[in-house]
């Protein structure tokens, strides 16, 4: 006996396009080239903020090092490979606003950057008190917070034009709609 075609049946194949094979490939390729392009583009600021920053600035206790600044990169290309898997599903075949790359880069970026945030010695907890200007924030957190934006800024809009260069030559699938 014919077997009737179902909406059952169209279900599976659009849930095959959406999470077969394919799209583990995909999501491996953009893997790879954010954490390529989020690790390349973050070198140069990461080494400043590193190397003359942290020394010159005294932002944390750390006090800046090149140790420190390898794992900060390699830490780096880790987020902006998985930055880089998250964007291609936020850009469908569908299209996707401009607005909604640019909350997808901010969003990343302001988590990176307030999660590096060192509190200093000098805070006091329960509530946290630290000094002027916030009382919350101190000027050494703020510039923390300043540095760390930046860079992380760097680091995911690199890797975002990337993919969107993968994505628009057909190098990398974009993700069904």
């Amino acid at each position: 006996p014919m077997s009737m075609i179902t909406d059952d049946d169209d279900d599976d194949d659009d849930d095959q396009e959406k999470f077969g094979v394919g799209q583990r490939i995909a999501s491996t390729q953009a893997l790879v080239v954010g954490a390529l392009a989020g690790g390349l583009a973050l070198a140069v600021p990461e080494f400043v903020h590193e190397t003359i920053l942290e020394p010159t600035l005294d932002l944390t206790v750390n006090g800046g090092s090149l140790a420190q600044f390898e794992f900060d990169n390699d830490m780096g290309s880790l987020m902006a490979g998985l930055f880089a898997i998250v964007y291609r599903y936020t850009i469908r075949m569908d299209g996707a606003r401009d607005q909604l790359k640019q909350g997808v880069v901010g969003a990343f970026t302001l988590t990176r950057a307030l999660g590096r945030v060192t509190v200093p010695a000098s805070c006091s907890s329960v509530p946290l008190y630290c000094g002027e200007p916030l009382g919350y924030l101190d000027w050494n957190m703020l510039t923390q917070i300043g540095v760390n934006v930046v860079e992380s800024g760097i680091m995911f809009a690199a890797t975002a034009a990337a993919m969107d260069v993968c994505m628009n030559k057909g190098w990398i699938k974009k993700f069904p709609g």
